[in-house]
C-alpha cells in the first residue's frame, strides 16, 4: 500500500494561520469576546495540527541528539506547556465559547495568569519560528521558484541586531510586558488601533526571532 504523504501546502498553511491568530490573540478588545475565546479554542486545535504533522521530525530530532535538536525539542515542549496553560486559564474564565467551564472564584487569578502566559507565549512562538528559519526559507524557495541567500554582511548583521534589539526593549516597555509577565496586569484596553497594536507585538518578537535564527546556524562541535 503507497503510504500516504502530506500536501506541501498543509504545513506552510497551517503555521501561517497559526501566528495571524495568535497576533490576533493579542487584541482581546479590539476582536471582540467572541472571536476571542473562538479564535483561541482555533489556535489549539492548529497547534495540534502542527505538531502531528511534524511528529515525524520530532522523532528523528529525539534520535539524532544534536546539542540543537535537544534545544528545539526542549522549546517545543516549554512552548506546549505555555499553550497548555493559556487553553486552561482561558476557559476557565471563558463567557462565550464554553460558559459551563466558567469558574467565577478563579477569574481574578486566571485573567493575570491568562494574560502571562500569552505573552510568555509569544516569546517563545517567536524563538520558535527563528529556529525553524531554514524551514521558512524552503517555503519562500518553493513558492518563488528562487533560491533566497541568508547570508548577510557583517555590517548589515549588526544593523539587523541592533534594529530588532532596540525594538524589542521599546515594545517591551510600551507594552508593559514585565508587569504582565508578573502577573500584575491584564491586557491593554481597547485604545489603541489594532494595526498599532499588532505592530507593537510584530516589534517585540523581533529579538527573539532573531535569537532562534542564530541558535539554527549554531553547529555541533
Amino acid at each position: 500500500m503507497k503510504r500516504k504523504t502530506t500536501p506541501r501546502w498543509a504545513r506552510p498553511v497551517i503555521d501561517g494561520a497559526m501566528t495571524l491568530v495568535y497576533l490576533l490573540q493579542m487584541a482581546p478588545y479590539q476582536m471582540g469576546q467572541v472571536y476571542h475565546e473562538w479564535a483561541g479554542l482555533s489556535f489549539v486545535a492548529l497547534f495540534v495540527a502542527h505538531h502531528a504533522l511534524n511528529a515525524g521530525w520530532l522523532r528523528r530530532a529525539r534520535k539524532h541528539g544534536t546539542t540543537q535538536a535537544h534545544l528545539t525539542i526542549t522549546l517545543d515542549v516549554t512552548l506546549t506547556a505555555c499553550v497548555t496553560g493559556i487553553a486552561l486559564s482561558g476557559i476557565l474564565m471563558s463567557k462565550q465559547a464554553v460558559p459551563a467551564l466558567i469558574v467565577t472564584s478563579l477569574a481574578h487569578f486566571s485573567r493575570p495568569l491568562h494574560a502571562c502566559l500569552t505573552h510568555l507565549g509569544l516569546m517563545l512562538i517567536s524563538l520558535h519560528v527563528g529556529m525553524h528559519a531554514p524551514i521558512l526559507r524552503g517555503y519562500a524557495r518553493r513558492a518563488t521558484g528562487r533560491k533566497l541567500n541568508a547570508s548577510l554582511s557583517p555590517v548589515a548583521f549588526a544593523i539587523v541586531s541592533v534594529s530588532c534589539l532596540a525594538a524589542g526593549a521599546w515594545a517591551f516597555m510600551r507594552l508593559g510586558v514585565m508587569t504582565k509577565l508578573t502577573m500584575g496586569m491584564s491586557f491593554p484596553d481597547g485604545t489603541t488601533p489594532l494595526p498599532v497594536l499588532v505592530m507593537e507585538h510584530l516589534l517585540l518578537a523581533s529579538p527573539f526571532v532573531l535569537a532562534g535564527a542564530l541558535l539554527s546556524q549554531s553547529k555541533e562541535r
